[in-house]
This record gives C-alpha cells, sequence and structure tokens, in this order.
C-alpha cells in the first residue's frame, strides 16, 4: 500500500491553518489539522510582520504533525489581498484548415497571456483555461485532433504583488518548509465546498475570511471571475469594539458568543454584558445593539460583493446561486441576508471531504486548508499523468504535449 502526504497551509489574516492529507492508493484522506493565531503578522492578507508570522506557520505545523503522526517539509500554500487581479483574456491564431495539435494549444493560450499586460511587480500565479473554441465552436476543453481552421482560446489570468508572494514563501521558509505551489484561495476554497453541478451551472463563492472577503464565480466547471474586497471579519470585531466602546479582544469575544444579524433575533429581548475599559464596571445592553452593528457592516460588504457580481456582466450568470464559507460565514442570519441582498439562493459551504477526520473538517473555516490539500492532489496526478505520457512518447512530441498537459491541468 503506497502513502503520500500532501499539506495545505493556509496563511489568512487572523489565523494559520496547516491540514494534512494522506494519499492511500488513490484515496485521499484528512489525517491532521493545527491551528495557530497570526497575532497581528498579517494585515488584509499581506505579510506585516516576518517573525510572527513565521511562529505561527511553525505552532500551526506542529499541532497537525502530532496530530497526523508525520513530518512535514513541503506544503502549498494559499494567497489573498487586495493585491489579487483577475483578468479574462481571449487568444486566436489561424491553423491553415488541418487536425489541433499541442503545439498550436501552447501557441494558443500564449497569444491569450500575451494580450495582458503583466508589471515587472506582478507575478502570474494562475492561467485557467476557460474553454477553447474552433471556428466559432464553443465548449471545447481539450481541442488535440479536431479539425479546423481557427482556434481561440478564453482564459482567465491571476496576477498578484510580487513582493506579497515571496514574502510567503519567506516566511514558509524561515519556519523550515519548502513551497510546492501558491494557489489563489478563492479558487482553492471552491475545489473543497462546490459540487461539480454548481460550478457547471453558475455560482458565486464568497469566503468570508478575516482580513478580506473573496469572490469567485465559477460556471462551466470554470473559474470566469475574482475578486477580492478588503472587508471582512476584522472590520466587525472594530465596529463592535468602537460602537460599544470595549477592546478589540472583548468586541472579538462578543462576536463570536453573541453576535448575529438582525433577522436572527427572537422576539424576545436578550441583553448582554459589555466588559468595562481601564478597570471600569462593566454594563449591560440590549443583544439587539449588537446585531445591528454586525448587520450594518456585513450589507455594506454584501453592497459591494453585489457590485462585484454585476460587474462580472450577464455572460456569467450564478444560476445555482451563492455558497458562503470562510471564519466568518456562520454568524447567525448571514445566510439570510445574503439571499435577501444578493437576491439568490444561499448554503453554506462545508469542505466536502469523505475520508479521514470528516467529522472535525466539518467547518467552512476549513475550507481554504482542505482545498489547498484537494489543489495540490489534483496537480500531483496531472503530472504524473504527464510522465506516464511522455514515456510512452519519444523525442519532443512527448515532451511538447506533456507541458500542454500543464494548461489542462489548471482547468477548473
Amino acid at each position: 500500500m503506497t502513502q503520500e502526504l500532501i499539506v495545505g497551509l493556509d496563511i489568512g489574516t487572523t489565523k494559520v491553518c496547516a491540514v494534512v492529507g494522506e494519499v492511500r492508493d488513490q484515496q485521499l484522506d484528512i489525517v491532521g489539522i493545527g491551528t495557530a493565531p497570526t497575532a497581528g503578522g498579517l494585515r488584509k492578507g499581506v505579510v506585516v510582520n516576518i517573525d510572527t508570522t513565521v511562529r505561527a506557520i511553525r505552532k500551526a505545523v506542529e499541532e497537525a504533525e502530532t496530530m497526523a503522526g508525520c513530518e512535514i517539509r513541503s506544503v502549498y500554500t494559499g494567497v489573498a489581498g487586495a493585491h489579487i487581479q483577475g483578468h479574462n483574456s481571449h487568444g486566436v491564431i489561424v491553423i491553415k484548415d488541418r487536425e489541433v495539435t499541442p503545439l498550436e494549444v501552447e501557441r494558443v493560450v500564449e497569444s491569450a497571456k500575451l494580450m495582458v499586460s503583466v508589471p515587472s511587480d506582478r507575478a502570474v500565479i494562475h492561467t485557467l483555461v476557460q474553454e477553447f473554441l474552433i471556428d466559432g465552436q464553443d465548449g471545447i476543453k481539450d481541442p488535440v485532433g479536431i479539425h479546423g481552421v481557427r482556434l481561440e482560446c478564453r482564459v482567465h489570468i491571476v496576477t498578484a504583488a510580487l513582493n506579497a508572494l515571496n514574502n510567503i514563501v519567506k516566511c514558509t521558509n524561515k519556519a523550515g518548509l519548502e513551497v510546492s505551489g501558491i494557489a489563489l484561495q478563492g479558487l482553492v476554497c471552491g475545489e473543497a465546498v462546490l459540487t461539480e453541478e454548481e460550478k457547471a451551472l453558475g455560482v458565486a463563492l464568497l469566503d468570508f475570511g478575516g482580513g478580506t472577503t473573496d469572490l469567485a464565480i465559477f460556471a462551466g466547471n470554470s473559474l470566469r471571475y475574482s475578486a477580492v474586497i478588503p472587508v471582512a471579519g476584522n472590520n466587525i470585531t472594530n465596529d463592535i469594539a468602537v460602537g460599544l466602546q470595549t477592546s478589540l479582544n472583548h468586541a472579538e469575544a462578543l462576536k463570536r458568543e453573541y453576535g448575529c444579524c438582525l433577522n436572527a433575533l427572537g422576539a424576545q429581548e436578550e441583553t448582554i454584558e459589555i466588559p468595562g475599559l481601564g478597570g471600569r464596571r462593566p454594563r449591560s445592553i440590549a443583544r439587539r445593539e449588537l446585531a445591528e452593528i454586525i448587520h450594518l457592516r456585513l450589507s455594506e460588504l454584501l453592497g459591494l460583493i453585489a457590485k462585484e457580481i454585476h460587474r462580472a456582466g450577464p455572460a456569467h450568470p450564478v444560476l445555482a446561486g451563492a455558497v458562503i464559507c470562510g471564519g466568518s460565514s456562520l454568524i447567525p442570519g448571514l445566510e439570510q441576508l445574503v439571499e435577501d441582498t444578493l437576491n439568490l439562493p444561499a448554503r453554506v459551504g462545508y469542505p466536502l471531504v469523505t475520508g479521514g477526520l470528516t467529522d472535525v473538517m466539518r467547518d467552512p473555516a476549513y475550507a481554504t486548508g482542505v482545498g489547498l490539500v484537494l489543489y495540490g492532489h489534483r496537480l500531483q496526478q496531472g503530472s504524473a499523468a504527464s510522465s506516464r505520457l511522455r514515456g510512452r512518447r519519444a523525442g519532443s512530441r512527448g515532451n511538447l504535449w506533456g507541458r500542454v498537459k500543464k494548461w489542462f491541468q489548471e482547468v477548473v
């Protein structure tokens, strides 16, 4: 029985989460998890303190190693933040009335990439092939062998600030780990919580994190639109601290224990105790006051999300509705507020794991970590398939086909 470890490292604004997946004869089980607070090491998804972030990574990884009974050496990590940008691009080449070969596939993808100008301080982290078109016929996933004259390609290109990526890699390396790959958090969350039917029909994935809220729109089993909004759970905590005149730590505790949207309050008036600042006596307030603060901030955030969905355009309808995940997605009443504000059916997205710690992992806060494990597993399967194919083909043709397979690996 062969065993292989794949580790996802979610370096978030409020916490670091390490998830260990074990592959046994093609079956992937989640066997370990570790978490640690970032303690201010990141702000809105971007590293602002190297040493603090390194300590959090080490603590989360050590906890995951203890649970899984293994030694972690390499990880797949996610990236988020307002510096993330997504671009849809379109490439066209003429293939002179003959069958499409891997060479034409590589050429048309490159032509689509050249249509997007990437500054020197940014890096491309994903080139996601959405579909190919041959002589106007769309919906083609693998055009090799099809006869035609004109080959087109639609791709979604995701870029990130080079400095932000370098700092993530630096922190991971200083923690004694090798980075096997970096992925967009919205993309890998889709791996963990979305069904194939939702991704085919059209769905909006909303990842409510601590520092940012990520939007990813999938349709036709591909990522069609992505955006990062720098408003999230920490903004709610700050609003509570200011509005109720209490510390950030107490505000976070109040949010977790009593926080909800207005639609989740019952008819009975409930009072809660607010700890005083600087030795002042605690005071009691109606829970509705706390709910109003949270409701207003979430309504504002959902208004920004609605604008992004509108910006995506009618070409990418979200017929399957919205799926919410992330640490802030369990605020009571948020699911209903999403439905009312976006006029879409909504559900909470729990990681779709079938083996291992299924009961522990049933938490939308672990969506990114689990998604990174699934993403790494899929990439490794694709690489193995390419290697086997190259072994059966001699010469440059086999090598070329292996390179083309890398493009297909990232088709969602």
